[in-house]
């Protein structure tokens, strides 16, 4: 579409102005949160912040193996590093660290979270 048919489209549409409208405020909002997150938090805080965010809000309710009924990330921790700003190198450590206190399980490109509340504590 060109610009002036989206242009046109939009004015036409309110439904649709007002849903784009939204989705970008939302957009801005989450980009104005890592920002901050980036120069005010530490690198731990990052990478708990950023596993909370991926984790489903309301674990499975009938688990089919032992270590289902809790929340998983399905990421490599060269994803979670990106995703946290930061080095694959690093988020192993902080991983391990998290790991070592019971916070969560680590398995290959799966990151089983065990305690989400003291997760959600470390985030900040």
């Amino acid at each position: 579409m060109s610009r002036d048919d989206v242009h046109r489209l939009l004015l036409s549409e309110p439904r649709i102005a007002a849903r784009i409208t939204a989705i970008l405020g939302r957009r801005l909002a989450d980009l104005e949160q890592r920002l901050s997150d980036t120069v005010f938090k530490s690198v731990a805080q990052r990478v708990a912040c950023t596993l909370i965010t991926l984790i489903p809000a309301k674990p499975p309710s009938r688990p089919l193996r032992p270590m289902a009924g809790h929340p998983q990330v399905t990421l490599t921790h060269e994803q979670v590093a990106a995703l946290a700003g930061t080095s694959r190198e690093t988020v192993t450590k902080v991983l391990r660290d998290l790991a070592d206190r019971g916070l969560l399980r680590l398995g290959r490109g799966r990151i089983t979270v065990l305690e989400p509340d003291r997760l959600r504590d470390e985030a900040g």
